[in-house]
């Protein structure tokens, strides 16, 4: 039965958080109980945040497992590196608490199965935070590409770049560079919502993937270029720089009888006559965070469930593979 409120608590008090904290706590019926993380000035700076905006200030604590026993939360956002998503989240779980996961879901496939199968049987929500698939550039291109548009579709390429100071905004985020300690780096990092959004808008997985990087930086992998062949036969190709001067966020679907370029903002169609458009396009209808909302307490589907999110950790780990052994991998 669906609850009219619902108490969450957040494991991470980092600056992805922060972000979302200030849009959850806006939420009617959405209050923010208690607030975990190792270090005790992040959790008070993210209280004193969270009151600052006439809410409640929630209790703090330095170990997530005090924060469920003491509080018991209905639901639980974790914001912890990458590495640390699995604990906090078995332990949400066996708690009963509903899950936001800032993306990506693991740093593993065997972990992310774990939570998947976890939340299955507990009957409990796990959303991902990939939310560009609520970009209204990516949902028109997504429902043009079920509709045959541009006709069957034969190519797809996919390409992330931004400036190396963009990606490395503080000491408390530098973390998400280094593969030893994020489990992935830039590519586990902004490369994942690239890779969910390529899969989410073909309606496709990966079978087979052959990848390179280029180790700039204190060796730290901030260039990945990556051939793909989707479950349908297409070809795609990924690829993502951290070093570069501008940011671009860009998905091109070619087809037989057109093509599609989508960015995170923006969606040109062209036709097979040569004919250009740029398509006007609604403002985004909700937010990450009130889609989470929306599915634990209303029980709406989630745009980003765990067991869709599962594939993009997989082909990670597939790219990175790869790329490490200079061989092609299957993942099927």
């Amino acid at each position: 039965m669906p609850m009219s409120e619902l108490r969450v608590g957040i494991i991470g008090c980092g600056h992805a958080a922060r972000i979302h904290a200030g849009r959850l706590a806006a939420l009617r019926g959405v209050e923010i109980i208690g607030l975990a993380d190792s270090e005790p000035s992040a959790t008070e700076s993210l209280a004193r945040s969270i009151a600052e905006t006439g809410a409640a200030a929630p209790a703090t604590f330095t170990d997530h497992r005090e924060l469920l026993s003491t509080t018991q939360p209905d639901a639980v956002a974790i914001f912890t590196p990458h590495k640390a998503h699995y604990r906090p989240a078995m332990d949400a779980l066996q708690a009963g608490c509903h899950l936001f996961i800032e993306k990506p879901l693991s740093t593993n496939s065997q972990e992310a199965t774990d939570i998947i199968n976890l939340a299955k049987g507990r009957g409990k929500i796990v959303a991902v935070g990939h939310q560009y698939r609520l970009a209204p550039s990516l949902t028109e291109a997504r429902r043009r590409l079920e509709a045959g548009t541009i006709g069957p579709l034969r190519l797809v390429t996919a390409t992330l770049s931004q400036p190396w100071l963009a990606t490395h905004q503080g000491p408390e985020d530098s973390w998400r560079l280094d593969p030893k300690l994020s489990g992935g780096g830039i590519l586990a990092d902004a490369g994942d919502h690239l890779i969910d959004a390529l899969l989410w808008t073909t309606r496709c997985t990966a079978v087979e993937v052959a990848a390179f990087q280029d180790r700039l930086h204190e060796k730290l992998d901030l260039v990945t270029a990556a051939a793909l062949r989707l479950s349908n036969n297409v070809p795609a190709t990924f690829a993502l720089s951290g070093i570069t001067p501008g940011v671009v966020f860009e998905l091109t679907f070619h087809g037989e009888r057109g093509r599609l370029r989508a960015t995170d903002r923006s969606l040109i169609e062209w036709t097979e006559d040569g004919w250009e458009h740029a398509l006007r396009l609604p403002d985004a209808s909700t937010t990450i965070d009130a889609d989470f909302i929306a599915a634990a307490r209303d029980g709406q589907a989630a745009c980003c469930p765990a067991a869709e999110a599962l594939e993009t950790v997989r082909l990670l780990e597939a790219i990175a593979r790869s790329a490490a052994t200079g061989q092609s991998v299957r993942l099927v």
